[in-house]
């Protein structure tokens, strides 16, 4: 019933099936959306997932409905969001090519190079993914 924009920080979308297992579905960073599908489709979802931050995280969150308003009444709205969720299918996309049709260790590298690439700081030594994950 809400949408959340990350404006700073990082967090992990998870869902918790009914057998008590846990998947991540996405790795969010800032400029990141979540919550859009009851904006999307008008109906409150009857999955529920869990949004756990990685790091200190500074979010903005309002009603879908005002959400939805906001679109109708200004379209550069309606764009921003638009380019919200194709990054989020893209990454989705991205996650789907890395964990198809490929051996354990190519996964693995390929999983660290997004991290790299969506979640990497420069440093003298290299790259820093400074995120807690298992």
């Amino acid at each position: 019933e809400r949408v959340y924009l990350i404006r700073r920080g990082a967090v992990r979308l998870s869902r918790v099936y009914e057998s008590g297992e846990e998947i991540t579905v996405a790795l969010l960073r800032e400029n990141s959306l979540f919550g859009v599908l009851s904006l999307l489709t008008g109906h409150r979802s009857d999955s529920f997932y869990h949004a756990i931050a990685f790091t200190r995280v500074e979010m903005v969150t309002a009603p879908a409905a005002s959400v939805r308003a906001a679109i109708e009444a200004d379209t550069t709205v309606g764009l921003r969001l638009l380019q919200g969720l194709s990054s989020r299918i893209l990454q989705t996309e991205t996650m789907i090519e890395t964990l198809t049709h490929r051996d354990m260790s190519s996964r693995l590298v390929s999983f660290l190079l997004v991290l790299c690439r969506d979640f990497g700081v420069p440093d003298e030594l290299g790259i820093t993914i400074d995120l807690r994950l298992s």
